[in-house]
């Protein structure tokens, strides 16, 4: 049964319809109206626009879920997936970083969180391939910042491409500040579903000293096709606390360091 939700923006509704065909193969448009306190119309102009981005298939009187280990969210649904706990492990990952660091930043939500907690005093020279993140640091002379360049990937707001991995390439940083849309633990693996991003993230990962991974933990039971890397390159792990104890013991016999932020924590501090 789905619980009853309203008041929400229409990026955050789409994004809960898509999180309820996670756990049911189909929905109806009667059921999702009601849940949300809006009219049908408005619930089929959701499933209309979520189907048309790949993300679901509609049916008569509703709509069917798709395999999401191929389906790549657009970036105005993942910031709202989870904000508060992405800020949470941003704000706890970003204190790493030190003055007169070199650091990459990929174009994953969580990465973003990191770049916009960073301490604005410290001069810190900044890779990435995220159009946002350029945007958000801009304005501080603190911070040199370098885009890869590239193709531009309208569902991330990022670059790809040939010409994203050679400028990677051509540095080598302290760190990298790293997501991913699954990580499996027992197969030893990070990945995600889009090829070019997966694939540029690689060359990030051997353009760095230290490999930070910034992901909540839900992405542990996920699986995606495309291998960004193995595990055992990523030296940390900033995550929530609902990830299963068993996998953070597991992580940390393999000799990954695990910290897992708690929202209690967070939300103390933001007061």
């Amino acid at each position: 049964m789905l619980k009853r939700r309203s008041g929400l923006i229409a990026e955050e509704r789409r994004l809960k319809i898509l999180e309820s065909l996670n756990t049911r193969r189909t929905l109806t448009v009667k059921e999702l109206a009601q849940t949300f306190g809006v009219s049908e119309d408005t619930i089929r102009q959701d499933l209309k626009l979520l189907e048309q981005q790949g993300l679901l298939r509609r049916i008569y009187g509703g709509a069917s879920r798709v395999k999401t280990s191929s389906v790549e969210i657009p970036l105005s649904l993942r910031e709202v997936t989870n904000r508060e706990i992405k800020e949470a492990i941003g704000k706890e990952a970003a204190k790493i970083i030190e003055d007169g660091d070199s650091v990459i930043f990929d174009a994953s939500t969580t990465a973003l969180q990191v770049a916009r907690n960073m301490d604005p005093d410290k001069k810190v020279t900044i890779l990435t391939s995220s159009l946002d993140i350029c945007i958000s640091l801009a304005s501080n002379p603190n911070f040199n910042i370098i885009a890869t360049g590239g193709t531009l990937h309208p569902p991330s707001f990022s670059f790809v491409g040939p010409q994203a991995e050679e400028a990677a390439r051509n540095y080598y940083a302290d760190k990298i500040f790293l997501g991913a849309r699954a990580i499996l633990v027992n197969e030893g693996y990070l990945a995600d579903v889009f090829e070019l991003e997966a694939n540029l993230k690689k060359v990030m990962v051997n353009s760095a000293c230290e490999v930070i991974l910034v992901a909540e933990s839900r992405k542990f039971q996920e699986v995606a096709f495309f291998k960004i890397c193995e595990l055992r390159k990523v030296t940390r792990i900033f995550t929530d606390e609902y990830l299963d104890s068993t996998l953070a013991k597991k992580l940390e016999d393999m000799g990954i360091q695990v910290v897992k932020v708690t929202l209690g924590d967070f939300s103390s501090a933001a007061r």
